[in-house]
């Protein structure tokens, strides 16, 4: 009977132990956490101690810093994602990106879209002469030259990787791109960089090849670059620094990746 009456007692008492632990490890760190935010909170009738106002003003300001600085790194990171870090021109990733919805809208819009495949003129030996510090800046004066070349907005001018430079110029036919063509190849020889190694010139040289996209001919950046790369094969076979042009087809898709 003792017993009995005992056992109630000790459950009673585990519970007020249990209650007061609960109430000092989790509760009443919640309660003090719930009451600063309360105090830290925009109030209708503007109750705010001092302490709080400034303590909400250091914490808005720190939080916006923080914003800022994510926003930035954010931008950064997709900058870097589609740019080539040593010339700063796009790279493959924003040529797939823009050309998705520019492809559609020239075939559907009837325009025409012309490519340039640019390749400098023995590279390699220009490497093995002036080393690599000197391809780099080679690059760079090369990306210059492209960039005064192809100014509109919907130019897309990309490096492909090493010495190759792609350019995708939107509602343009082929009179135009040669003439672009042509004036961005003039343009790097008259800058007259000095390549005593080359078997073309004193000076580096760039062949391209121009793909040439009839107006609502349905094409993809594969049939695009396997044209383009046509064309600046054709260049290299007849003896380099020049320009010839190809016009994109099934056909000559097929055709000139076997060649590739």
């Amino acid at each position: 009977m003792p017993t009995l009456l005992f056992l109630p007692l000790v459950a009673g008492l585990i519970s007020v132990i249990t209650w007061w632990w609960v109430e000092r490890i989790y509760r009443r760190p919640l309660k003090r956490l719930i009451s600063h935010l309360d105090d830290l909170s925009i109030s209708g009738q503007g109750e705010r101690t001092a302490d709080s106002q400034i303590i909400k003003g250091r914490l808005t300001e720190r939080l916006a810093e923080r914003i800022d600085l994510l926003n930035d790194t954010n931008q950064q990171l997709q900058e870097q994602a589609i740019k080539d870090p040593l010339t700063g021109l796009g790279n493959r990733r924003l040529l797939e990106q823009r050309l998705d919805i520019a492809l559609p809208l020239s075939r559907r819009w009837m325009h025409a879209v012309s490519a340039l495949m640019i390749d400098v003129d023995h590279f390699k030996d220009y490497n093995d002469l002036y080393g690599h510090q000197a391809g780099d800046d080679c690059l760079v004066e090369i990306a210059n030259v492209l960039r005064d070349t192809f100014r509109r907005d919907t130019d897309i001018v990309v490096r492909l990787g090493g010495e190759e430079f792609l350019v995708v110029l939107l509602d343009t036919g082929e009179d135009e791109a040669m003439r672009l063509a042509e004036a961005m190849r003039g343009m790097l020889q008259a800058v007259g960089i000095e390549h005593q190694a080359s078997g073309t010139a004193d000076v580096v040289t760039v062949s391209i090849g121009v793909a040439i996209t009839p107006s609502g001919v349905p094409v993809s950046l594969d049939d695009i670059i396997a044209t383009a790369d046509a064309g600046l094969y054709a260049c290299k076979e007849a003896g380099r620094n020049q320009v010839l042009s190809r016009a994109v087809s099934r056909t000559d898709t097929l055709k000139n990746s076997a060649i590739a």
